[in-house]
């Protein structure tokens, strides 16, 4: 799991990130509450890298306001989390 960039951004940043093997991923932004913000990948991924763009919406389209957001990728054994800030 790489930082996203760019950091802070405004309108759009993008999260890179490697598998090693083929493997389900789930990508979500979370609030420094613990809640889920919007979920940006849930699905089976083959090895290598992919990279995911985030507009700074829930997960209904809603634009969120400007703060530190938390990232969380998990894939098999892996947990891995990183911060992002959002500046409007």
């Amino acid at each position: 799991l790489s930082q996203n960039y760019p950091n802070p951004f405004n309108p759009f940043t993008t999260i890179n990130y490697q598998i090693p093997k083929e493997s389900f991923v789930s990508l979500s932004v979370y609030n420094l509450l613990g809640q889920k913000i919007n979920n940006l990948v849930s699905e089976l991924k083959g090895e290598g890298y992919h990279s995911v763009m985030w507009n700074g919406t829930n997960s209904f389209g809603e634009p969120v306001s400007s703060g530190v957001y938390i990232y969380s990728i998990s894939s098999n054994d892996f947990h891995g989390f990183k911060k992002l800030v959002l500046m409007k």
